[in-house]
C-alpha cells in the first residue's frame, strides 16, 4: 500500500462519527471523494475500501480492574476543570496516523479514565505512594494505552514521567522513539542531526504544547544529559519524561541527580507529581531475594519513588506471574515497600484483530493454520545443548522457512506493501556462540539462494530444475498455493524479494545496530534475526511473518513473552508461519488458558470487591511441566521456591514412577485407604443416577484423617512439580476453617484388562498413553502433555443438575468471548461462582495400565512396548481438587526443589551468566 493510499485511508476514517454505521457503499464513496486529486487504479481502490473494512470492523471490550478498598475516586470529578489538551492531540493522532477507529478509541479513553481515578490526584496536598498494575496480551498494544495513560496524566497536574524500558538499548531507543511520536511531539534528535522539522507524531496535530524530553533516541540518561540541566525541573513549564532502560548505573545517575538538585531542603523531598510507568514491569524490577535486601534495579525504583512526596507506579506486563507473586508468603512485604501491586490491578482487553495465542495454539483456533512442526530440529540444535555446540546440516523445517519468507516477501511485493518491514525470528538457543554459528550458517545459505534465484528468476519454468527453485516451488505448493498469485508471477517477484534480505544476529550488545529499522524507511529492512533472550522481551520485530522456535523453556512468562509471534499482521496474516515442536504446542495451548483464566479472574473479582492482595495467588499451576514464574535467578539462588495456589484448583500426578517396588508400596497404600474407609463404614455411592459420576465408586464426605494418612504414605515422583505430598499434609492439617475436614473420593475406571481388586470390588484400571523418561525414572502419563485426569472427573462429588449448571454456565461465558465452544478445564469446577458451600474436596485415585502403541514402527515404540511387558503392577496416579468458596481464605503453600532439580525442569546446565543472551547493558 502506498502512501497515497495511506493518506485517502486517514481522511475517511477522521471523516466517519463514532458509532456511525458504515456501509460499503458509504465508504466507497468517500473513498471516490478523496481520491479525486490522486486517482486510484481500481486494484488499489479495492485494497483502500477492503482496509478500511478491516480497520472499522475492529471492536475493543473494556477491561476490568480490582483495587484497594479505601481509595477515593477523584478523576471524574476533576475532568470538567482538566483541559484534556494532551489526550485530545494523542487521541487524534490514533485516528489519523495510527489508523486506530472509534471503537478501540473510546474504549482506550474509557480504560485510561479508569487507570486515572485508580491513581491519587497530583493536585492534592496530602503525599501519596501509589502501587498499580496493568496486565495486558503479548504485542497487543500496550505502548497506546499507556501512551495515553500519560498524555492524561499530564494534563491532570503530572509533571514528571519516568518511562522505564527493558534491559537493552534497543528497546530503549524504540520506546523512545515512540514516545516522541504519542507524546513528546519533537523529534529528540532533531537538533543534533540539524532536521528541516523538528515535529514528529503528536507534534503534528499540535505545535502549541509538547513534552521535554531528558533523554533521546541515541541517549539515556548520563552524567553529560545531567549537566544540561541546570536548575529544577520544576521550573520547566512542559511535562518532562524520561525514557529508561533498568541499567544499574542509569537508575543511580538520575537518583543521585535528582537528589541532589531536586529535593526540596524543608522536605528532603520532591515536590513535583510523579508518574513511573514500568514496560515490562515482570522484567528486573520484581526482586528475587527475600528478606529486607532486595535486587539492585528493584531497590533504585523504590529509592527514586522514595524521593517523592507524590508518586504513583504502573507497572505493564503480559506476564503479571512474578509481579502478583512478590513474597506472597510475607503479606508485610507484599504490601510494604516493594512494588506489588497493592493499589489496584487492572486487565485489558485485546481488540479483534489482535492474534494471540488463543487464537493459534487451540485446534480450532481460527490461525491455528500458522503451525508447523520443527521436531526435526532436535539433530540440528538440541534442546539441550552445551555453549560450545556444533549445529549440523541446517533441518529441513528450518529450511522450509526461509523459503516460506522469501515467498512471502514476493507475495507482498504483489500486494503493494513494498516499503513496509519483513521480519524472520530464528530463537533456537540462549547461548550467543551457537547463535552467530546459525547466523553464518544461515547467511551462507540464503547467499546461495540469492545467486541461483538472480541468475534465473525469468526462466520460467526453465528455472525448475534449478535445486533453489525447485525447493521454493515445492513449499509454495504445500503452504501457499491458496494465494491470490499463481507461481508464475511469483516466481518473477522472487530477485526483488530476496536481494535486500540480510541474516544477522541479535543479543542485548548488538540489538541496536542489527535490528535497524529506522534506518531502513525507503523499502523497509528485511531481516531474518537469529537470537535469544533479546528477541523475546518487548522488542517488536516489525512485520514478522515466520517464526522459528524450538527451546525448552518452561516458564510461563518466558515462553508467552518467546512468542513475538503474537500481535498484528494486517493483511498478510495469512501468510505467516510459526514452526515449532508439539512439547511447545502443548505449553503454549495450556499458558493461554491460564492466562485467560486469570482475567476472568479479575472480572469475577472485581464483581466480589476483592483487593490486589487477595488476588495475590489466583494464578492457575496445575500443570507438572510448567512453571508459572522464577521467584529466584538461577545463578545466585541455592534453591527455588515454588508456590502452589490450591483454591479452585486441581493437581494432579503426571509421572508415576517406573520403579516396581514403589509401584508396588503406591499400590499397598492404595487399597489401604479404600479396605479401611470400606471396613469403618463408610458406604460407597455407586450406581445413583442423581449424581454425575453415577458408574464410578465415589465415598462422601471422608473424614480428613483417611485422606491425610494416604497422602502422607504416597511417593509422587519429584517431576510433579507441584504435587509435593508433604507440604500438602502439611496445609490440609493446618486447616482451621473447616472447608478441609470431609472429602469426596472418587476411584476412576475404565476398559483396561488389569483390575484393582479392593473391597469386594474390581475395578478395570483407566488406559494411558505415555512416555518414557528414563533420564528421570518416569512415565510420563499422555506423553508431552503431561495429562493424568480428564475434565469428567472434576465432577466427582457433584449432583448431576449440579454439574450441567457450571457445564452451562462456562459455556454460555466462552461463547460469548469467543464465539465458539472451548474444551472446558477441570479447575472450572471448582470456582465459586457455580455451586454452594456443600462443595467438598476432591481426591480422585487412578488405577492405570500402560497403553501399548498400536504398532512398532522406531526404538521409542520398542521400548514403550517393553516397558507395557515389565510393568506388573497397576499403577496409581493421584489428583487433588480444593474448591475456592466465596469468603473463605485462599490455600496455598510453598516448598522448595534444589539448583539441580532446577535446572532438569527448565533444561539448563551448568552454565555461567556471561555465556547467555541475557546480559543487561550498562
Amino acid at each position: 500500500m502506498n502512501k497515497i493510499q495511506e493518506q485517502i485511508i486517514s481522511h475517511v476514517q477522521m471523516d466517519i462519527e463514532p458509532g456511525e454505521v458504515v456501509t460499503e457503499e458509504l465508504l466507497t464513496e468517500l473513498v471516490r471523494f478523496y481520491s479525486c486529486r490522486h486517482p486510484l487504479s481500481e486494484s488499489e481502490f479495492k485494497e483502500v475500501v477492503v482496509d478500511l473494512q478491516s480497520k472499522l470492523a475492529v471492536r475493543m471490550d473494556r477491561g476490568a480492574y480490582v483495587k484497594e478498598k479505601n481509595h477515593i475516586s477523584w478523576y471524574y470529578a476533576a475532568k470538567s476543570s482538566i483541559n484534556p489538551q494532551f489526550w485530545t492531540r494523542y487521541s487524534t493522532y490514533l485516528y489519523k496516523d495510527a489508523g486506530f477507529n472509534s471503537d478501540v478509541i473510546n474504549s482506550i479513553d474509557a480504560e485510561t479514565d479508569e487507570m486515572m481515578d485508580l491513581l491519587s490526584d497530583p493536585t492534592q496536598q496530602l503525599a501519596f505512594q501509589r502501587r498499580g498494575l496493568v496486565i495486558g496480551d503479548v504485542q497487543s498494544g500496550k505502548t497506546s494505552t499507556y501512551l495515553a495513560l500519560m498524555n492524561k496524566a499530564a494534563d491532570a497536574g503530572y509533571h514528571i514521567i519516568i518511562l522505564l524500558t527493558g534491559t537493552i538499548e534497543k528497546l530503549r531507543r524504540q520506546t523512545q522513539g515512540r514516545t516522541d511520536e504519542g507524546f513528546v511531539g519533537l523529534d529528540s534528535t532533531a537538533f543534533n542531526k540539524n532536521k528541516d522539522s523538528v515535529f514528529v507524531g503528536v507534534g503534528n496535530i499540535d505545535r502549541s504544547i509538547s513534552g521535554w524530553a531528558v533523554t533521546s533516541t541515541t541517549s539515556d540518561f548520563n552524567t553529560s544529559t545531567a549537566n544540561k540541566l541546570s536548575g529544577k525541573l520544576s521550573s520547566i513549564n512542559s511535562p518532562v519524561v524520561f525514557v529508561l532502560k533498568k541499567n544499574k548505573s542509569v537508575l543511580e545517575k538520575l537518583e543521585g541527580w535528582m537528589r541532589l538538585f531536586n529535593r526540596n531542603p524543608a522536605t528532603g523531598t520532591i515536590d513535583s507529581p510523579l508518574l513511573m510507568i514500568d514496560d515490562e514491569a515482570d522484567n528486573a524490577s520484581v526482586s528475587t531475594k527475600p528478606g529486607e535486601d532486595p535486587t539492585t534495579i528493584n531497590k533504585n525504583i523504590r529509592k527514586i519513588l522514595k524521593l517523592f512526596s507524590k508518586a504513583s507506579y504502573v507497572g505493564f506486563t503480559a506476564t503479571p506471574f512474578a509481579n502478583i507473586f512478590i513474597d506472597p508468603d510475607s503479606s508485610q512485604e507484599m504490601l510494604g515497600d516493594d512494588l506489588f501491586p497493592r493499589d489496584f490491578i487492572y486487565a485489558l482487553e485485546a481488540p479483534t484483530n489482535y492474534i494471540g495465542a488463543a487464537s493459534i495454539f487451540p485446534k480450532e483456533g481460527k490461525y491455528h493454520f500458522m503451525i508447523n512442526d520443527n521436531g526435526d530440529c532436535e539433530r540440528y540444535v538440541p534442546v539441550k545443548h552445551k555453549k560450545d555446540h556444533v549445529p549440523g546440516e541446517i533441518p529441513l523445517s528450518l529450511r522450509k522457512a526461509v523459503a516460506g519468507f522469501v515467498i512471502t516477501n514476493a507475495i507482498r511485493d504483489l500486494r503493494g506493501q513494498i516499503t513496509k518491514h519483513r521480519s524472520m525470528m530464528v530463537n533456537v538457543s540462549v547461548y550467543v556462540d551457537v547463535q552467530k554459528k546459525i547466523a553464518d550458517q544461515l547467511d551462507s545459505y540464503v547467499r546461495e539462494m540469492q545467486r541461483e534465484i538472480r541468475n534465473y528468476y525469468m526462466m520460467k519454468e526453465v528455472a525448475l530444475q534449478y535445486s533453489s527453485f525447485a525447493f521454493l516451488k515445492d513449499v509454495y505448493d504445500q503452504y501457499y498455493s491458496k494465494c491470490e498469485f499463481e507461481w508464475d508471477t511469483v516466481q518473477t517477484a522472487l530477485w526483488s524479494a530476496i536481494a535486500p534480505i540480510v541474516v544477522r544476529y541479535v543479543n542485548g550488545g548488538n540489538a541496536a545496530k542489527n535490528l535497524n529499522y529506522d534506518e531502513n524507511e525507503e523499502l523497509g529492512l528485511r531481516i531474518i534475526a537469529v537470537g535469544g533472550y533479546s528477541l523475546s522481551r518487548g522488542l517488536t520485530l516489525e512485520g514478522l511473518s515466520t517464526s522459528y522456535f524450538y527451546r525448552n523453556t518452561k516458564m510461563y512468562d518466558t515462553l508467552m513473552q518467546m512468542g513475538r509471534w503474537f500481535g498484528y499482521r494486517p493483511h498478510y496474516e495469512d501468510l505467516c508461519q510459526v514452526w515449532i515442536n508439539q512439547d511447545a504446542v502443548d505449553w503454549y495451548s495450556y499458558i493461554s488458558e491460564a492466562s485467560d483464566e486469570l482475567k476472568r479472574e479479575v472480572r469475577r473479582m472485581q464483581a466480589e470487591q476483592k483487593t490486589p492482595a487477595d488476588f495475590g495467588l489466583c494464578v492457575r499451576s496445575d500443570d507438572a511441566t510448567l512453571l508459572v514464574t522464577a521467584r529466584n535467578k538461577m545463578r545466585t539462588a541455592k534453591d527455588y521456591t515454588m508456590t502452589v495456589s490450591l483454591s479452585g484448583n486441581i493437581i494432579e500426578t503426571p509421572f508415576i514412577h517406573m520403579n516396581e517396588k514403589v509401584q508396588a508400596d503406591n499400590l499397598h497404600v492404595t487399597r489401604q485407604l479404600l479396605e479401611s474407609i470400606i471396613a469403618d463404614g463408610i458406604d460407597p455411592v455407586c450406581g445413583d443416577k442423581q449424581y454425575a459420576l453415577a458408574d464410578k465408586l465415589q465415598f462422601l464426605g471422608v473424614p480428613q484423617q483417611y485422606v491425610r494418612d494416604f497422602l502422607g504414605n504416597y511417593q509422587s515422583h519429584t517431576a510433579n512439580s507441584n504435587f509435593h505430598t508433604i507440604e500438602l499434609v502439611k496445609q490440609i492439617t493446618s486447616s482451621t476453617d473447616g472447608s478441609l475436614d470431609k472429602w469426596d473420593i472418587v476411584v476412576a475406571s475404565g476398559t483396561g484388562e488389569k483390575k484393582l481388586n479392593v473391597g469386594g470390588y474390581s475395578i478395570p484400571c483407566v488406559q494411558r498413553s505415555f512416555g518414557i523418561r528414563p533420564d528421570i525414572g518416569a512415565f510420563q502419563m499422555s506423553g508431552s502433555k503431561s495429562r493424568l485426569g480428564n475434565r469428567s472427573y472434576a465432577k466427582g462429588g457433584l449432583k448431576k443438575v449440579q454439574a450441567d449448571k457450571i457445564e452451562a454456565g462456562e459455556h454460555a461465558e466462552q461463547i460469548k468471548r469467543f464465539g465458539e465452544i472451548r474444551p472446558l478445564n477441570q479447575n472450572v469446577f471448582f470456582k465459586p461462582d457455580f455451586f454452594d458451600e456443600t462443595r467438598r474436596p476432591l481426591l480422585v485415585i487412578y488405577p492405570v495400565e500402560l497403553k501399548a502403541p498400536i504398532e512398532i514402527k522406531t526404538n521409542e515404540d520398542l521400548q514403550e512396548q517393553n516397558a507395557v511387558v515389565n510393568t506388573k503392577n497397576v499403577l496409581i496416579g493421584v489428583s487433588v481438587g480444593i474448591p475456592a468458596i466465596k469468603g473463605r481464605e485462599s490455600k496455598q503453600y510453598q516448598y522448595k526443589i534444589n539448583l539441580v532439580k532446577y535446572r532438569e525442569i527448565m533444561g539448563l546446565d551448568e552454565t555461567e551468566p556471561d555465556e547467555i543472551d541475557d546480559t543487561i547493558e550498562d
